[in-house]
């Protein structure tokens, strides 16, 4: 039998999880220990967030409280919980019309023991000054649209500018970005985000190709671990690089 992941574990991947979207916000505010909203004021609700870490408290004000003021941005959002407390948060949740979407993994991935795989043919590049070649596969993998990618490229670049410790790889093919994610490197812990491959170019092993050459990067600035949230498209590829499940997240929508 699996052994549980440890509470350390898991508190290591919510700090890598909140340098990521602390960084890339315009906003944020805590609402208690286990609650965080982060506005980045892109349009898009998976970019404007309360996330609830799993606990035994009683969160129902601070819940209440969260999503009333990501209410007042008039800005697109979601709430994200622990599939643990799925059922604890539910009717709090549904009676301000918000119903639950998509599942995600929450995944690791130990540096320490981790064989880097070396990419000697790959064109792989951190383009921190190029964001417009790293935001093209971004785009055409999430399906951005009415300026979305834009507003999100301007976070970045204000990350960036406020000496956050973000590193955007992109891969090309050619001279042309096919590629692109997201390396952020807190204290031992990176995250990986923004995993995306051009649609046309996808199944051909390229975002396995940039994960691995971030992994390397990674481990040569003294990372330890390695985290990132994966949806159910992209879990087979992550397992086969050596990332495991920590817990599950439901995400509530506007109805």
């Amino acid at each position: 039998m699996a052994q549980a992941p440890s509470a350390s574990l898991i508190e290591r991947y919510h700090q890598a999880e909140d340098y990521f979207f602390v960084s890339i916000s315009q906003f944020y505010r805590r609402f208690g220990r286990d609650l965080s909203a982060y506005c980045t004021g892109v349009e898009a609700s998976s970019l404007n967030l309360l996330m609830l870490r799993d606990s035994a408290g009683d969160y129902a004000e601070p819940l209440a409280e969260g999503v009333a003021f990501l209410q007042r941005t008039g800005m697109p959002f979601c709430v994200v919980v622990p599939e643990s407390q799925v059922v604890r948060v539910s009717p709090l949740l549904q009676e301000r019309q918000l119903l639950v979407a998509d599942k995600t993994t929450c995944m690791f991935l130990d540096l320490q023991s981790h064989a880097a795989v070396p990419t000697p043919l790959a064109d792989v590049r951190c383009t921190d000054q190029r964001l417009e070649d790293w935001g093209l596969p971004v785009e055409s993998a999430f399906e951005s649209a009415g300026g979305g990618i834009e507003q999100y490229l301007a976070r970045h670049r204000a990350a960036l500018q406020a000496g956050r410790a973000l590193r955007h790889f992109t891969l090309y093919v050619e001279q042309r970005p096919v590629s692109a994610l997201t390396l952020s490197l807190g204290p031992g812990v990176a995250r990986l985000d923004d995993i995306g491959t051009v649609q046309g170019c996808q199944g051909r092993g390229y975002a396995t190709t940039l994960i691995q050459a971030a992994l390397s990067s990674a481990q040569g600035q003294g990372a330890q671990l390695c985290v990132l949230e994966a949806s159910l498209e992209g879990l087979s590829i992550y397992r086969k690089i050596g990332f495991t499940a920590l817990f599950d997240y439901r995400t509530f929508c506007q109805a």
